[in-house]
This record gives structure tokens, sequence and C-alpha cells, in this order.
């Protein structure tokens, strides 16, 4: 097999992170603090009051212990220190009552090449009864977005801010084409320095998707490919806990009908169950 060529730089120089400031919302935080550092991004954190802003909102979150505990700021470091680190760190906040409404107001206003943000996992009729912001927000603002499920621990250490991300879960489909999330899986493991990776993609139906697609070669990359059958989303949900995986990048073409506005898009519906964070990479309009 010859070794296709692939730019190896993930194509993130702005990550926005919408936050409340709560211990859900930390891991989420984590994620986008490491990806900001790897990849040399610029990095936009937001918080929404409902009715009245705080006045405290420039103290956080506060990054500085995060970025002690990895060595990147000395032990007497402070916020103001950040920035001297070459690390781009910029807050924003607004009050409305509709966080989805006022967060896509400002990616209108400025777009971004990532959104991480945290994420409740509800379903059924619990997902009626609450807000689902982080799926709306992603949808409609159509950008790549790593949502972060409040109760996982994610694939960077917390404590050390070393990436833990050994198993990649990618789900195959004829449409959309599943290529970029293969190519931004490799451009991962470069970006994070992991020595060993596996890339797991799963595809229902027959082989000859998977023979067409390209498998970018590096040292420590492995990838495998299986074939399965029953419904997708039960077998993408069982095959990452089999596996257990850290990750799962799917590309997404969001609602197509009436079925899926009420049950959620097959990423949606994955996310709900996902025991680990999901990249999810929006088709080509």
């Amino acid at each position: 097999m010859s070794e296709p060529s692939f730019d190896t730089a993930l194509p993130f120089k702005k990550i926005f992170h919408p936050t409340d400031f709560s211990i859900d919302s930390h891991t989420a935080l984590i994620h986008a603090l490491k990806l900001t550092i790897a990849t040399k991004a610029e990095l936009s954190v937001m918080h929404i009051d409902p009715e009245v802003a705080r006045e405290d909102f420039e103290d956080f979150p506060r990054l500085s212990p995060i970025l002690k505990r990895w060595k990147i700021l000395p032990s007497d470091g402070t916020e103001e220190r950040i920035s001297q680190s070459g690390l781009a760190v910029k807050k924003a906040r607004a009050v409305a009552k509709n966080p989805t409404e006022a967060l896509l107001r400002h990616l209108d206003d400025q777009p971004t090449d990532l959104l991480v943000m945290a994420t409740h996992q509800y379903d059924g009729l619990e997902r009626w009864q609450h807000q689902t912001v982080a799926e709306s927000v992603a949808r409609g603002s159509h950008s790549p977005t790593l949502f972060v499920p409040t109760h996982v621990e994610g694939f960077v250490d917390r404590e050390t801010g070393a990436p833990t991300l050994r198993r990649v879960l990618i789900p195959v489909n004829e449409k959309p084409d599943p290529q970029t999330a293969i190519d931004i899986t490799a451009q991962l493991a470069v970006t994070l320095g992991c020595e060993r990776l596996t890339g797991l993609l799963v595809h229902v139906g027959d082989d000859r998707m998977l023979r067409s697609l390209n498998y970018p070669l590096r040292k420590g990359l492995v990838w495998r490919t299986m074939i399965c059958h029953g419904d997708i989303v039960d077998v993408i949900l069982g095959t990452g806990a089999d596996f257990d995986v850290d990750l799962i990048v799917m590309v997404t073409e969001g609602h197509h009908s009436l079925l899926d506005t009420m049950r959620g898009s097959t990423m949606e519906r994955v996310l709900r169950g996902a025991r680990c964070p999901l990249l999810a990479i929006p088709a080509p309009r």
C-alpha cells in the first residue's frame, strides 16, 4: 500500500468554548484548552448570564491553575502571565434568556473553526423537557463540534494535560463522505503526539466503501475496519463500548426529515448514548 499524502495540521485556528462555570463543563474546558495549545490556536470562552452579568466574569474560568499543573506556567504564574506564554485567550459574555440564540448570534458574527461544548445526554421525553443547547448550537452554526458528555473523563488527563487518546471510532457510510473524519483522526494523532492510535472504521453493509477510502500512514497509527449488520446507532454504540474507544469522529448531514427532527439525526442519537467525546464534522453544503 502506498502512503497517501495528507496535511498533518488540524484545521482549527479558532476554538470557541461556551461555559457556565460549572463542574459539568470543566472537562470540556480542559479539552478546549489542550487543543488550543496543541494547534497554537486562539481560544474564545463565552458565558451567558440569564439576567445580570456577574461582576467577577474576567476572573473565570481560571486557566492559570490548570496551566500550572500542566507545567506550562511557573508555580507563581498569574492569569496575566498566560498571554506571555504564547496562549491567546479571549473572554466574552452576554446577558440573554435564550443561550442558544445568543450563541448563534455570536458565532454568526465571529465564526469558529471548532466548537467545544459540554453536553447532557437527554433522550426520549426527557429530551423534550430540557433545552439541548449543544446540539442546537452545533446544528445552527454548521461548525465542527467536539461534544464532551458531562459524565466522561475524555481523552485529556486533567492533571498533566497529556493526551490519553488510544482508540478512535469512525462510522462509515456512502453518504456523507467519511474521508474527512479519517483525515482529522490522523491529524489528531500527529498534533497530540499520540505514540500509538488505532482508528476503527465501522460500516453497516459490504466492504466496497471501506476499500475505496484513503488511510494515511504514520508511525504508530493503525487502521482497522469492521463490517457489521443491524441498526447503525446500535452498532456504533455497541462497538464503542466493546472496544472502549476514547473518541468518536463522524461526518454529519444534520436533519433530513420530520422523524429526524423528532428523534434526532444519527449523530445526535449516537451522542446521547456515547461513553466518550464525539467530534462531529458537518458535511459540505
